[in-house]
């Protein structure tokens, strides 16, 4: 409109005059192309997600703590993924128990781990008049979850690539970031060309090239990926000399992807090739928990440990130790616990990521913050083999 305003006024003094006028000069007066709100969201360091994300809950008792009036958790009770469900309820609901302050009604329904059973269960709880949801745990439950307009703020408990859900937050223990962390530690040390050991399996492997991109663009050189040493007796009795890579030799550290009794043998490989002193790390797969002289072999391996596994305890103060009698907490299965405490956590202090993204709050699965795409990130504690003790290592 200004541009054809301005071009009727050029021709009302150009009918008053007699002399020749030069030609208009037009502006382009189209709009701006619309910003990304993911975009601009990360390039303000603000999280995207819905500003009405928790206006339907009741008021705020605290600063630090809005739960909805209703919540809804969706896992699986059946099928295959029931075993992993049963320890993010217990970690779950050893929080609910714990808190003092005013809780809303939480109710449960089985997801089934499948697709169409969470697809059924979220449609019953929002029908039942949750105002937040938590769950599902499986890679097709959250994928269904990311696809639906589902009205009420969800936290999903697996890892989801490239969400645009507004309402969606996203939390994971996903071995990605267990390889990021590496990275940046490896990297604060100025170690600048490493040597990875890992064990096959999916979990490795993903953490593997999330810590190579993550090294690669700090300035580091992986040098060799191998599969860990093997060390022993042969079938003769004789002792097996473990081998290791001949490129070691200009390694700055190694990094292990490797359960204790798997990593012991490096330490003796790195002796005999003239590199015991160099620095080694690895991903928290290392501590098998047996706090003994047994593993004095991995003496100086600085490696990555939950809160809740170190015996720390977390913005509520609970502990691991207060669940060592429950069934689930046996094995992986106390990380799920942990997992399941955080999600409660998550759901009841939105109100400080909404003020303040990148506020930390003290978790069971680490240090806990709010990333502006609404994914949940974690630090985790740097934790030290000495004297074949668990023990806190330095920053």
């Amino acid at each position: 409109m200004r541009a054809l305003t301005a071009a009727a006024v050029l021709c009302v003094l150009s009918a008053c005059s007699t002399t020749p006028r030069p030609a208009a000069v037009t502006e382009n007066t189209a709009p701006p192309p619309a910003v990304d709100a993911l975009q601009a969201a990360r390039a303000s360091n603000r999280h995207w997600l819905a500003p009405n994300l928790i206006e339907s809950f009741p008021a705020a008792v605290a600063p630090d703590y809005r739960p909805p009036e209703r919540l809804a958790v969706l896992l699986p009770q059946t099928g295959p993924l029931a075993v992993a469900g049963n320890a993010i309820r217990d970690g779950l609901l050893a929080a609910y128990y714990a808190e003092s302050r005013r809780k809303p009604g939480i109710r449960f329904y089985d997801s089934k781990g499948s697709a169409e059973g969470i697809a059924s269960a979220l449609q019953q709880a929002l029908d039942d008049g949750a105002q937040m949801v938590i769950g599902g745990i499986g890679k097709e439950e959250v994928a269904v979850l990311a696809a639906n307009e589902h009205r009420v703020p969800v936290l999903a408990l697996n890892h989801i690539e490239n969400s645009r859900n507004r309402l969606l937050l996203n939390f994971s223990l996903n071995p990605e970031r267990e390889g990021e962390l590496l990275a940046e530690r490896v990297l604060a040390r100025k170690l600048l060309s490493v040597g990875l050991f890992s064990q096959s399996g999916e979990s490795e492997a993903r953490a593997m090239v999330a810590f190579e991109r993550r090294y690669t663009q700090g300035g580091g050189r992986v040098l060799f990926r191998a599969p860990a040493p093997l060390a022993g007796l042969d079938e003769n009795g004789a002792p097996i000399m473990p081998n290791l890579p001949a490129s070691l030799q200009q390694a700055n550290a190694l990094v292990l992807w490797l359960p204790s009794e798997a990593a012991k043998p490096i330490r003796a490989a790195l002796a005999l090739n003239g590199a015991a002193s160099m620095p080694v790390f690895a991903s928290s797969e290392i501590n098998a928990g047996r706090e003994s002289k047994a593993n004095a072999e991995l003496n100086g391996i600085e490696f990555l440990q939950m809160p809740w596994l170190a015996g720390y305890g977390n913005a509520q103060n609970l502990q691991a130790m207060q669940l060592l009698k429950l069934p689930s907490a046996r094995g992986a299965g106390a990380a799920l616990n942990a997992f399941g405490v955080d999600a409660w956590l998550i759901a009841t202090r939105l109100p400080v990521w909404l003020d303040s993204p990148k506020t930390e709050i003290a978790g069971a699965t680490g240090a806990l913050h709010l990333d502006p795409d609404g994914r949940i990130e974690r630090r985790l504690l740097w934790r030290l083999y000495r004297d074949g003790t668990v023990q806190a290592a330095s920053d």
